[in-house]
């Protein structure tokens, strides 16, 4: 299935990057696109201690606030709800257990605002290559965005591609996002690299 719409994600940017140049490259690379995307994406505000959270009838995007570069943003058709922490708790073991069967290509786990971060970041390339940084935790995150690409439907959506947030606003709301389906990359200035 093809969805309409586009995505700017950054997660292929922090796989051993060239951190002296980093900044420039990424916001040469990347800023054009997160600008339209915040432009088109002009909705409702669910942030907490660690995310920017937008959602509309447009897409949705999320952003680290303590680390910027941290950027997905999706125009194609998304759904949202909110569910109970019992739901949120199933979904987030889910995600993992879809990423750790090879059935998703990333995954964001956000634990709490502690600096450095307390987070978990996998992400797979080339097959069976993966680059992987923090640990999971058994506890709910504060933020999970998982990309399956499965090659069976998951019980998350009813697709075998798409994307699923889960976000616990600041008001301790459990915020569900999905998009199922496959978006195009929004095209980069300097072509792409994965």
């Amino acid at each position: 299935m093809i969805a309409p719409g586009f995505e700017v994600n950054t997660d292929s940017s922090f796989i051993d990057p060239d951190w002296e140049a980093f900044s420039s490259l990424h916001d040469k690379r990347y800023g054009l696109a997160i600008s339209y995307v915040k432009s088109i994406v002009n909705g409702e505000s669910f942030d907490n201690p660690v995310m920017e959270m937008r959602v509309s009838s447009e897409g949705f995007y999320t952003q680290s606030k303590n680390f910027p570069a941290a950027f997905y943003g999706d125009t194609g058709a998304t759904t949202w709800e909110f569910i109970t922490e019992e739901e949120a708790q199933a979904i987030v073991f889910e995600a993992v257990a879809l990423y750790r069967a090879g059935d998703a290509r990333s995954i964001t786990c956000v634990y709490s605002d502690a600096m450095p971060g307390d987070v978990f970041f996998g992400y797979r390339y080339d097959g069976t290559e993966r680059y992987e940084l923090g640990m999971i935790r058994a506890n709910l995150p504060l933020h999970v965005r998982v990309m399956v690409e499965a090659t069976e439907r998951s019980d998350l959506f009813d697709d075998t591609q798409g994307v699923l947030v889960y976000h616990r606003t600041s008001d301790g709301k459990h915020l569900l996002i999905k998009a199922p389906g496959r978006r195009k990359p929004f095209p980069l200035l300097d072509g792409f690299q994965e």
